[in-house]
């Protein structure tokens, strides 16, 4: 690990020192030795604890000529600054005492005798900081994963260079634990994915594994690089999916489970529930049909165990090669129900539709912030040549959109405010056929099985769940949440209803 610290004319040999430290361990952790070199000088530090001192402190450089090593400690011990000074491979090396951050004051007339001395300018220069070795912390990741499930968190982050964190409720909390070094990341990614995700992480810059806490929980593990030192996002999935009935979703939801054919979407923004809601899907089939379910993820996320059904969890880049190959071989496979991790690309969606076409459930995810915006992207994935005929198939094939948000519940936790569209009705196929997507705007406010953001925001407020402000943060305005609070139906909306 290293950086380059670059410098003016006014920099002294403290302000390298002490800007070095500062930013190796804010990007990188805390470090046990550090070296700092241009081409002809060299600073070299040791301590048990940068953050407070330093134990061990000696800077290298060229002697002018005509200048002596004594001369040198003679000037340095006038000034009442503890010292050695030696020659070494024809350099010069001076040992300052052992220091403590605010004395670093009493030192800088050090700067200026030892700038005289030296035979090239210590200033103006780029100093290229190496670290040899990091302050390593007695870091259980199990003992971590365990705190967070007593806290009822939902993901930890880890960086080098700063303490973990946990999200609690939507919020990132530090943990009151000392900064990770770069060190510290490596041995935490190794406790969790072994020498082959440490490998892959270094080649690749990204990685994402699953690691199993018996007892306690799955988690994906999303590895990253930051400033040259490797970082982790863990989300926490529960051992055994959460039924329906803690996760206060709509009713309708579950009866889509019950369908044998069709596409139904679980939609929003990272984070929202998404793949809880799937995995209470796949566990009711599981549970109430005698069927054989596949699924495709990357990385496997929830495990099932075999109830009525037979469950074929297959993960991206180890059992298959994309969603997409893994979608057109299912087909051949005698499923009943597809489970596919996330329609990122147009071969995916389109293989998506043609299983749900051809009398198979499928199941899957899409980042949209609205359920009719779900429409209008699977469309738009497509040339312009293509989608009258995706429209078309998307019009008979789709079971319907279930997108999500979670907000903060009253007393703690969090809750799902939902926006569901179902396709259950003509006037929603001829909507979708007709490309008008504002029509499936009005048909969901009439509707008396689907929801609306607003609509469900309103309900989660009237039955004190959520606070008026979480509550409105899930509307499109505030004005929104006026209106569905009076009743009062948009103007097309109205014209539905005659």
């Amino acid at each position: 690990m290293s950086l380059v610290i670059g410098t003016n004319s006014r920099s002294t040999i403290m302000d390298v020192f002490r800007t070095g430290v500062h930013e190796v361990i804010r990007k990188m952790g805390m470090p046990v030795d550090l070296i700092f070199k241009v081409e002809y000088a060299e600073i070299v530090a040791r301590s048990k604890d940068f953050g407070k001192r330093v134990d061990y402190f000696r800077i290298d450089f060229p002697l002018k000529d005509g200048i002596d090593p004594d001369s040198l400690h003679q000037q340095l011990e006038s000034l009442r600054i503890p010292n050695q000074v030696k020659m070494t491979d024809g350099r010069c090396s001076v040992i300052l005492p052992p220091f403590e951050w605010p004395q670093l004051q009493q030192l800088l007339p050090a700067d200026k005798i030892i700038q005289e001395s030296s035979a090239k300018t210590l200033r103006s220069q780029s100093w290229h900081v190496t670290i040899p070795a990091f302050r390593r912390f007695d870091f259980n990741i199990n003992i971590l994963i365990e705190e967070m499930t007593q806290k009822q968190g939902s993901d930890i982050h880890l960086r080098a260079g700063a303490p973990p964190y946990m999200r609690i409720d939507g919020d990132l909390r530090p943990l009151d634990l000392p900064p990770l070094s770069a060190d510290d990341m490596r041995e935490v990614i190794f406790q969790l994915g072994g020498q082959q995700q440490v490998d892959l992480l270094d080649t690749e810059k990204e990685t994402s594994f699953q690691y199993h806490l018996a007892g306690i929980a799955y988690l994906r593990c999303s590895g990253y690089v930051k400033m040259g030192a490797m970082c982790l996002a863990i989300r926490f999935i529960p051992e055994e999916p959460i039924p329906f009935e803690k996760l206060d979703l709509p009713i309708h939801v579950r009866d889509v489970a019950d369908a044998h054919r069709g596409l139904f979407l679980v939609c929003g923004v990272t984070g929202s529930g998404k793949s809880t809601t799937l995995a209470a899907m796949v566990d009711y089939i599981n549970a109430t049909r005698s069927a054989h379910i596949i699924t495709a993820e990357d990385p496997i996320e929830f495990v099932y165990t075999d109830k009525k059904c037979i469950v074929s969890q297959r993960q991206v880049g180890r059992d298959t090669y994309s969603f997409a190959n893994a979608l057109r071989g299912a087909l051949r496979e005698d499923p009943d129900v597809i489970l596919v991790g996330e329609m990122r690309d147009r071969e995916t969606i389109r293989a998506a539709l043609s299983a749900a076409s051809t009398g198979h459930l499928v199941l899957s995810t899409l980042h949209t912030m609205t359920a009719v915006d779900t429409v209008n992207r699977i469309i738009s994935y497509f040339p312009n040549d293509e989608r009258d005929v995706i429209r078309q198939e998307l019009a008979y094939s789709l079971k319907g959109v279930c997108c999500q948000r979670l907000l903060k519940r009253i007393g703690g936790g969090r809750i799902p405010c939902v926006e569901l569209f179902l396709c259950n009705l003509p006037m929603v196929r001829d909507a979708i056929l007709e490309g008008d997507i504002q029509r499936l705007h009005n048909i969901i406010e009439v509707d008396t099985e689907m929801r609306s953001f607003d609509q469900y925001a309103v309900e989660l407020y009237k039955k004190q769940l959520v606070t008026r402000e979480e509550a409105v943060s899930a509307c499109a305005d505030e004005e929104a949440f006026q209106r569905v609070i009076t009743g009062i139906k948009g103007t097309e909306g109205r014209k539905l209803l005659k």
